[in-house]
C-alpha cells in the first residue's frame, strides 16, 4: 500500500479508504447475488414440485419451460388414464363377481340333487370357464405388451372351431345353427379372432332360445345373425361402451357390459370394422367388415 502511495503520490490513507469501500461494495453485491440465487432456486423448485402453479417469469419463454410443460402434461394425462383404468377395473370386477355367482349358485343346486344332471352341471361349468376366460382376455387386452401374430388363415376353420366350442350351449338353448361356408382366407390373429367370434356367439346364445343363429359372408362382410330378443333402438348406439349393459342386461341379469366393448377393441386391433343392426323381438345382426383382411 505504501509503495503504491509513493509511486502514485497519493496518501496511503486514501488508498486504504478506497480498498475498504470496494470490499464493502463487493460484499454487498455477493450477499444480494446469493439472495437472488436462493430466491430463484426456491421458486424454480417450488414450480417443479407443483407444475400447476405459475412458473417463474425468468423461465416462461425458455426452451426448458416448453419441455417441462410438455412433460408435465404427459404425466397428468398418464395419471388420469391410469386412474380411469383402475376405476373401470373396479367397476368391472364388482360386476364380474356378481355375475359369476349365478352359475356357481346353479351348480351348487345341481350338485345337491340326486341324480345329478350331468349335462346341466357341465353347462354351468362351461359358463364359469367363459367368465374366467373373459377376465383373462380383459387383462391381456389392457396390457401394452399384448402380442398379435398375423397369419393367412381359413375363415371357415376359425368359425367351425367357435361353433364346436359352443355346440353344447346351442343344443341346451335349442338354437339351430345355419352356417354357410365362406371359402375365403383372411390375414388375422387366430387366437384373438377366435375370441371375437366366441363373444358374439356367447351373446347370441344368451338372448336367443328355440331360435336360429346364421353365419354367412355377404361380399366382404361376415354376418352373425340371431332370432333373439333384439336390442332397443336407444341402446344400439351405446352397446360398445365399457360397462354398458343396456335394457337387456338389466332385465335378464346376464351381462357384464364388457363383451361387446372387447369385441370393438379387438376389431380395432385386427383392422376390422364392426356394426350391429337389431330390432326388438326380431333379432340381431353383428357385422364384421373384413375387406382389409381378406386375401
Amino acid at each position: 500500500m505504501l509503495v503504491f502511495s509513493k509511486n502514485l503520490g497519493i496518501d496511503y490513507k486514501y488508498l486504504l479508504y478506497i480498498c475498504l469501500i470496494s470490499c464493502f461494495i463487493f460484499l454487498i453485491y455477493m450477499v444480494l447475488s446469493y439472495n437472488n440465487y436462493k430466491n430463484t432456486k426456491e421458486k424454480l423448485l417450488d414450480w417443479i414440485n407443483d407444475p400447476s402453479k405459475n412458473p417463474p417469469e425468468f423461465i416462461k419463454n425458455s426452451e426448458v419451460y416448453d419441455l417441462l410443460n410438455k412433460e408435465f402434461s404427459e404425466k397428468v394425462e398418464l395419471s388420469n388414464d391410469y386412474s380411469k383404468k383402475i376405476e373401470d377395473f373396479k367397476d368391472y370386477m364388482t360386476m364380474w363377481t356378481h355375475q359369476i355367482k349365478t352359475p356357481l349358485f346353479s351348480l351348487n343346486l345341481i350338485l345337491d340333487d340326486y341324480p345329478i344332471d350331468i349335462h346341466q352341471a357341465k353347462a354351468e361349468i362351461f359358463e364359469i370357464e367363459e367368465y374366467m376366460q373373459t377376465l383373462l382376455s380383459y387383462f391381456r387386452l389392457e396390457s401394452k405388451t399384448t402380442d398379435y401374430v398375423f397369419e393367412n388363415l381359413s375363415l371357415d376353420e376359425i368359425i367351425r372351431t367357435s361353433i364346436k366350442k359352443y355346440s353344447k350351449v346351442f343344443i341346451l338353448r335349442k338354437n339351430k345353427i345355419n352356417f354357410k361356408e365362406t371359402n375365403v382366407k383372411i390375414t388375422t390373429d387366430k387366437k384373438w379372432f377366435g375370441f371375437l367370434l366366441d363373444q358374439i356367439f356367447s351373446n347370441a346364445n344368451k338372448y336367443t332360445k328355440n331360435g336360429e343363429i346364421s353365419i354367412f359372408l355377404k361380399e366382404s362382410e361376415l354376418v352373425i345373425k340371431d332370432t333373439g330378443i333384439g336390442i332397443r333402438k336407444e341402446d344400439l348406439k351405446r352397446v360398445f361402451e365399457k360397462s354398458y349393459t343396456g335394457y337387456n342386461g338389466r332385465i335378464y341379469q346376464k351381462s357384464t357390459g364388457l363383451g361387446l366393448n372387447m369385441v370393438k377393441t379387438i376389431c380395432e386391433k385386427l383392422t376390422i370394422d364392426v356394426y350391429i343392426k337389431s330390432e326388438v323381438n326380431i333379432g340381431t345382426e353383428v357385422i364384421l367388415d373384413l375387406k382389409r383382411t381378406l386375401n
